[in-house]
């Protein structure tokens, strides 16, 4: 089967998404063609105009394993031709922009951008898009244009991405619609897509390179109980949260260090006292190891669906506790693997001091999340949920070419 991909962003660049993109393709180019399509592969800044008008440059198409990585290359014309695009900006229309505006300026978009798109998709059997927006839309478009079957998994954030008029049209546009977890595929109905469209297929991670911990731990020196979080300072990801309870849990479970790893900007620790080491970026090894030096990964963020740093601490045994989001509620009620609790400051110093003084639950915690992650959220496993959905997608097409 030949399978293109397309996404904003692509491995090395951080992140959940892209990372997850990352484990899919090169499980699926064991037995596939696989091509990514990509807008960037470094972190950037964004704003209303990062994904359409300001458009990153393209870079040098390159090999991942066997995946062919390829950029979204804009030409000056065609940035002419998506001037109308910065009304998004301009004062008096901004506000208007996620409203029906959007619908003809996303238009606009697919037609410039689906007809770049349209020779990556010719001789593919699937277009997954694994976004939405406007390169959801261009993707659609190009696949529409080739005759090609396209698949959309959009990573919804209801409130915050992806639920505008605009991205709701294109939604019922796609031929098949995928959720991280069942709660995203009925949030999908909600959209006015049709259930017969929609699948359910999990976020998935490689085992983290494990036998590091104990070196890491001597070499920070940490002898007490280590919280981690782990990932992009994003705000929404909700480290600042974390930090700002770093004392009163400290003051509760003496000897606690809080290490916060992930690329990102410097933490400002003014005022606190706790200890608290500010990692920064690692590489793959040195992630596996804090993972398995901590006691616990504690992520509080204001929206997420399935974070793949909580994946991978479980492959590591590791328990997490997660904010009560509908999602991550979801998650845990089926894997099992840790706890929520709500974004408020109380709350969460006091899940964690629970967690932190009770070892045997915590090590009952990190043996079921290690369980769901083996059972079916391994880059195999999911890897093959996908290629269900594209066979289902393809008889409904008329079969594969």
């Amino acid at each position: 089967m030949q399978i293109t991909f397309i996404t904003g962003r692509y491995w090395p660049a951080p992140g959940g998404v892209e990372t997850l993109v990352h484990h899919v393709a090169l499980a699926l180019a064991e037995r596939h063609d696989v091509t990514v399509v990509a807008d960037s592969i470094e972190e950037r800044p964004t704003d209303r105009l990062s994904d359409s008008l300001r458009h990153p440059p393209a870079f040098a198409s390159f090999r991942d394993g066997a995946v062919r990585v390829v950029p979204v290359d804009l030409r000056a014309r065609h940035r002419i031709a998506l001037t109308p695009l910065a009304a998004q900006v301009v004062p008096g229309l901004a506000r208007f922009a996620y409203g029906p505006p959007r619908i003809p300026m996303m238009a606009l978009y697919a037609g410039v951008v689906g007809s770049l798109l349209r020779h990556h998709v010719r001789d593919a059997d699937v277009v997954h898009a694994w976004t939405t927006g406007f390169l959801g839309a261009a993707a659609v478009h190009a696949a529409g244009a080739a005759g090609r079957p396209a698949v959309m998994t959009p990573f919804v954030h209801p409130g915050q991405w992806g639920d505008d008029l605009a991205s709701r049209r294109l939604l019922r546009r796609a031929d098949r619609v995928i959720g991280l977890l069942d709660l995203e595929r009925e949030m999908f109905a909600t959209l006015g897509v049709a259930a017969e469209r929609t699948d359910t297929c999990g976020v998935c991670a490689p085992p983290v390179p494990t036998g590091g911990g104990a070196a890491l731990r001597e070499h920070h020196a940490i002898d007490g109980p280590l919280v981690l979080f782990l990932g992009v300072r994003r705000p929404y990801k909700g480290y600042d949260l974390l930090l700002s309870v770093a004392d009163r849990v400290a003051g509760r479970v003496p000897g606690t260090t809080f290490a916060f790893v992930g690329p990102g900007p410097r933490l400002d620790r003014a005022g606190v006292e706790a200890r608290v080491l500010d990692i920064g970026a690692v590489d793959e090894a040195q992630r596996g190891a804090w993972l398995e030096a901590a006691d616990l990964l504690c992520l509080p963020s204001d929206h997420e669906i399935f974070p793949i740093s909580v994946l991978e601490a479980w492959s590591a045994g590791t328990p997490v506790l997660l904010s009560d989001l509908p999602p991550l509620v979801e998650l845990i009620e089926r894997s099992g693997g840790g706890r929520t609790v709500a974004r408020d400051r109380d709350a969460l110093a006091d899940a964690l001091v629970d967690l932190l003084g009770d070892e045997p639950e915590r090590r009952r915690l990190g043996r079921a999340g290690r369980e769901f992650w083996r059972a079916g959220h391994t880059p195999d496993a999911v890897a093959r949920c996908h290629e269900r959905i594209y066979d289902s997608v393809l008889a409904q097409a008329g079969g594969r070419r």
